[in-house]
């Protein structure tokens, strides 16, 4: 029997891509392996799929490359935006058995956005909002109700209201992935959104997601108070990017907005795509630093450290000291006994400001 190796190179979650590759290549008759280790195993055929633009992830293409030359096809947005699926490819269901996968359906039913966000590759890799990209059974099996949503902008799409509405009338359990867009958020779709079991993304308790990216978004969030409140209490997220083209000041403001309306916050450090480097302003720290160390998040999860890392990390960067209470803000609840290693080294240890 023929056999094709798939090689996921970076996946969070069950490749898409793979899985339609996959399911392509069995219906005709081949064996598919799948892989997430960078080793040779004898095949006909090989193909892997890289979602990230990071050190990690090139390092791995690097390693395939170097084993198995053009012998492997290698795609996905973390490695070319220009390269897609074959449309007899991506109009597969997909093979979830490749994974052994059951515990939700995943896919798009629109793909591209309208919008023009300088940090973001959809528009370049998929172009404008294509509205009727495909249906729920096109990647939901049967018996299946809990899906995860990939699109980009879904409540953008003309289809918007029939997509919600189908979601309702199915009984699905939906975690929006990729998050909705708050200026499309209005007291008509609301009333179907709030009908939808909207679920974080391990299926365990209600969670719709929004995104706040600059300060100028989170007005939006200030006028909609209402309408998010209504919602109830610790059922919104709003995912808090840092790290593109915002100051320090900007993004405090972004957290402070989330604290104010009562949003749950995630936050996330901007990941540089290819041609779309980070434009962090040179005057980055523009506010005082105690504000920053004196921040206490809703709870003691590990996520909300990510930005009291990342400052120090760049604070050190740009003073080569690291600022004592901002090091205490960071290991106030988790992995306390980590500050040790910071303290070892008194000389670059600093109880005054040098910014």
């Amino acid at each position: 029997m023929k056999t094709v190796v798939v090689y996921d190179i970076d996946s969070h979650i069950p490749n898409l891509a793979l899985m339609k590759i996959s399911a392509f290549y069995k219906e005709r008759g081949y064996k598919v392996r799948l892989s997430k280790q960078v080793k040779y195993i004898r095949a006909d055929k090989y193909f892997g799929s890289a979602v990230f633009h990071n050190e990690r992830t090139k390092l791995k293409i690097k390693a395939l490359c170097s084993e198995f030359g053009s012998d492997i096809q290698i795609g996905g947005s973390g490695y070319s935006l220009n390269q897609k699926l074959p449309d007899e490819i991506d109009s597969c269901f997909p093979d979830y058995k490749l994974y052994n996968h059951n515990k939700y359906a995943l896919g798009f039913l629109t793909r591209g956005c309208n919008k023009r966000c300088l940090f973001c590759l959809v528009p370049r890799k998929e172009g404008r909002l294509n509205s009727s990209y495909a249906d729920f059974e096109d990647f939901v099996p049967e018996r299946q109700k809990n899906v995860m949503l990939l699109d980009n902008n879904l409540l953008a799409s003309e289809n918007s209201t029939e997509i919600l509405e189908n979601i309702i009338r199915r009984k699905y359990y939906v975690n929006f992935s990729q998050s909705l867009d708050i200026y499309r958020l209005t007291n008509r779709n609301i009333k179907l959104l709030k009908k939808v079991n909207s679920v974080n993304s391990r299926f365990t308790h209600p969670m719709i997601y929004f995104s706040c990216n600059s300060v100028r978004q989170a007005s939006r969030f200030y006028a909609k108070e209402d309408l998010l409140r209504s919602f109830g209490k610790e059922a919104v997220t709003v995912i808090i990017m840092f790290g593109y083209n915002t100051r320090l000041s900007e993004d405090y403001a972004m957290l402070m907005m989330a604290k104010e309306l009562s949003l749950v916050i995630f936050v996330q450090e901007y990941q540089p795509v290819p041609g779309i480097p980070s434009k962090l302003p040179k005057n980055y720290f523009d506010m005082d630093l105690d504000e920053i160390a004196a921040i206490k998040f809703r709870t003691n999860g590990q996520n909300n450290e990510k930005f009291l890392r990342y400052v120090n990390r760049m604070y050190f960067e740009k003073t080569g000291t690291y600022y004592l209470p901002l090091l205490k803000s960071i290991y106030r609840y988790n992995h306390k006994s980590g500050i040790n290693k910071f303290l070892k080294k008194v000389e670059l240890i600093s109880e005054k400001k040098h910014i």
